[in-house]
């Protein structure tokens, strides 16, 4: 078995003992324990966390038409879907959801046979329900735009998707005669995420007779224009990649290329539309003379991102969950000091400690554990990888500045399923990153998120610690902090123990 190092027996952040002979453990259930009830919680001020712009919420008749809508429907049989798009998008979210992933925390929990897998009964969550009922009950010819906002892991991509193919399923044919162009885009931000949502289309899309593309790094032009001819009913692509079209020769104006695109999807979108990327992304939508349907989603909702898109369209629909700016109940939440004694200042001891008790705590039992630690500054991403290797750890790192095809094998390891263990391959893997991957990746089967850095804001911490906990299954977060941080980041755990909102 791989030696791990340690600085003693048992960590202080961890004070309860584990079962007999798996070392500490981390089982503990604080964050979930709540006594308040969600909407005791919501009768306080969202918590701002950090000094930057704070998280906005959609209206109150907004929100309360939504909860309306949640709680009449609990099937996807009573929204408004074509069958063989109903039948295709169960299927997928059955045999692709990350609740086939069985690494759980709790080393009691009972284990799904195939056959149990297989019957899942998939039901719509809450944004699913709101967002296909009220796109798909709108029969307005006019061009439409939509806010979807949601909490992370609560199925967004399938919110949109179902009206977008919805739209694609019913649409008129073509009075031109010809079938070339674009129907429909989605944009995102990062490669991974277009990879991503590429695949989920790419599940249903052979049933459901679409031509589907993805336009990037590894994208042929020469394939592009051959598909463009016969049509493409779905785009996924990235801001920058969809306007280099416009650099080739036989394109003569970005109009050329839109001209037919009737629905657009802006994913991730308090991201799409910040200052680092607004200037691309609006110039893109500027061109899309046809559309008929806009969509922007996201898991936050900065008050900055709010007025951008108020001030661009001013009427819009807004789709929002009761739980948008809330960590979901299934995460615990803690704190690890790494002022006090062994670590002595040091957050790389108490980053080391933190994983060896993750290591040997008894939980994701018959699986290879893995970790993802966030830092705030990509610059700092290689030094605390070459010191986690010293600890014994399989440890790998990413930033915007790796090769795209190097940080999508990566992400890979830590996005598919978790891989059985043996007494030969035990080692945790650790992932160090930044918020390059903080946002919309389903990271499958992760049970253990570290935040290194203290984050900057609500944001940040939103879509870090969202990438465990999705869809309801448990997930441990650890902030390592310091006696210089702040007295909101200290009381962060009660904030969360209570359900209370972000702001």
């Amino acid at each position: 078995m791989q030696k791990f190092v340690r600085y003693y027996a048992r960590p202080r952040f961890l004070r309860h003992s584990g079962p007999k002979g798996r070392g500490p453990s981390l089982n503990k259930s604080s964050t979930n324990s709540s006594t308040s009830s969600s909407s005791n919680a919501d009768a306080y001020p969202p918590y701002k966390f950090g000094p930057y712009p704070s998280l906005n919420l959609p209206d109150e008749k907004s929100r309360n038409g939504v909860n309306n809508l949640i709680d009449k429907i609990t099937d996807f049989n009573e929204l408004k879907i074509v069958p063989q798009l109903r039948d295709a998008l169960i299927n997928e979210i059955k045999y692709n959801t990350v609740l086939r992933s069985q690494n759980y925390v709790s080393p009691t929990k009972k284990i799904k046979s195939t056959n149990e897998l297989n019957g899942l009964i998939i039901r719509p969550t809450p944004v699913q329900t709101a967002a296909i009922k009220i796109i798909n009950g709108n029969k307005s010819e006019f061009f439409n735009v939509y806010t979807i906002a949601a909490e992370t892991g609560s199925g967004k991509t399938w919110a949109y998707l179902a009206p977008l193919l919805q739209s694609l399923l019913t649409a008129e044919p073509s009075n031109s005669g010809s079938n070339a162009g674009i129907k429909s885009v989605i944009l995102l931000p990062t490669h991974e995420l277009v990879d991503q949502v590429f695949n989920t289309v790419s599940n249903v899309a052979p049933s459901l007779n679409l031509n589907i593309i993805k336009w990037d790094t590894d994208s042929n032009y020469k394939n592009f224009i051959e598909l463009f001819k016969k049509g493409i009913d779905i785009m996924v692509t990235t801001p920058g990649k969809l306007s280099s079209l416009s650099k080739y020769p036989s394109i003569s104006s970005p109009r050329m290329i839109f001209s037919k695109i009737s629905f657009t999807v802006v994913d991730e979108a308090d991201t799409l539309m910040d200052p680092s990327f607004i200037d691309e992304t609006y110039h893109i939508l500027k061109n899309m003379n046809n559309l008929s349907n806009l969509i922007f989603t996201s898991a936050t909702v900065p008050s900055k991102f709010n007025k951008t898109i108020s001030h661009i369209y001013p009427k819009i629909t807004s789709i929002s969950t009761p739980n948008l700016h809330k960590l979901p109940k299934s995460i615990e939440f803690r704190l690890i000091n790494a002022s006090v004694a062994p670590y002595k200042g040091s957050k790389i001891k108490a980053l080391a400690q933190a994983l060896y008790a993750i290591h040997c705590d008894g939980t994701e039992q018959g699986f290879i554990k893995r970790v993802v630690v966030f830092v705030n500054k990509k610059e700092d991403v290689n030094g605390v990888v070459e010191k986690l290797k010293t600890f014994g750890h399989n440890v790998k790192g990413i930033t915007s500045d790796d090769d795209v095809q190097i940080r999508k094998d990566i992400v890979n390891e830590f996005s598919s399923a978790p891989e059985p263990s043996t007494n030969d391959n035990n080692r945790l893997k650790v992932l160090v990153t930044t918020d390059l991957l903080s946002r919309g990746l389903n990271f499958n089967g992760i049970r253990n998120i570290i935040l290194l850095d203290v984050p900057s804001n609500s944001s940040d911490l939103v879509h870090r610690a969202g990438r465990t906990g999705r869809m309801n299954q448990s997930g441990r977060v650890f902030m390592i902090i310091n006696d210089s941080d702040k007295g909101h980041v200290k009381g962060l755990p009660k904030v969360l123990r209570n359900n209370r909102r972000l702001g």
